[in-house]
């Protein structure tokens, strides 16, 4: 026989008997064949389940995505591991919960919250967000803001693109935005910005890392630094920093970056828990 001619086994030499309506049956529920067939067409039954961990057994703050009030006047992280997030002092109204779960942020508004101090030391850092942006226009999602520097570090979405930079532009790194909702995870360590994005469900995007460290950024953000959710200061202006977004989980290692190689594994079963457990109640 030619070596690409296919071989057509008879059904019977396969194990395979005919119903009275003619189908292939095996024995039970399984098919028995005794030939070789390449490793493409086999199932690998180890990628059907994605593995998952707790944020907090990996050394995450949690701002969970479950509020039980429809107007949000703190948020508090999983088993009090880390400091409240309270409205900033522009909210007049505070946060609203979305109607799918997590946070609603609108266009121009300010309903952003802070957790002060939730940095002790600005030197090394990885903050996950969860959102859900429609039009690709979330702008400020997060920001970390150094409590005595005239700089600071923002992720913001436009346009359909994911940045990750200092106020004053020194530095940035910025990738497409995922169909959300979506993961987006940034770093930071001794002055270089890291970035990285995927669908919910799916596994994190390689890592976006900017070209060399930036000593003058490593001297703005020495210190302890806040964690803005949803806008970048208590500024009541700069609305146009402010978009349209659904924020349903926020992780912050605020000592630790998580983004080094051989952490996706880790990462994406983090993301697989707070996906399932962190569905509002």
């Amino acid at each position: 026989m030619a070596r690409d001619q296919p071989h057509r086994a008879h059904p019977a030499s396969l194990g395979l008997t005919r119903s009275a309506s003619g189908a292939l049956m095996g024995q039970g529920d399984a098919y028995f064949v005794d030939i070789a067939v390449p490793d493409a067409v086999l199932l690998d039954t180890k990628l059907a389940v994605q593995p998952r961990r707790s944020p907090l057994e990996y050394g995450a703050v949690w701002y969970r995505a479950h509020h039980a009030s429809s107007v949000i006047q703190d948020w508090t992280p999983e088993q009090g591991l880390g400091a409240v997030a309270y409205p900033v002092k522009p909210s007049e109204t505070g946060a609203c919960r979305h109607p799918d779960g997590g946070i609603a942020f609108t266009t121009a508004k300010n309903t952003g919250l802070v957790a002060e101090g939730a940095l002790s030391q600005t030197q090394a850092f990885t903050c996950a967000v969860r959102f859900d942006s429609r039009d690709g226009e979330a702008r400020t999602l997060v920001t970390i803001n150094p409590t005595d520097a005239d700089n600071y570090l923002f992720l913001n979405e436009k346009e359909g693109e994911l940045t990750w930079q200092d106020q004053k532009g020194s530095v940035a790194v910025a990738i497409p935005s995922p169909p959300t909702p979506a993961w987006v995870v940034v770093g930071y360590d001794a002055g270089r910005l890291s970035i990285a994005a995927c669908q919910e469900g799916q596994r994190l995007a390689p890592l976006v890392t900017s070209a060399a460290q930036n000593p003058k950024l490593s001297a703005d953000l020495s210190g302890s630094s806040d964690l803005f959710i949803g806008c970048r200061s208590h500024r009541k202006g700069i609305l146009k920093t402010l978009g349209t977004s659904r924020i349903m989980d926020v992780l912050l290692w605020s000592d630790s970056f998580v983004l080094a190689p051989g952490a996706a594994t880790e990462l994406n079963a983090v993301c697989r828990y707070a996906e399932t457990e962190g569905a509002p109640e």
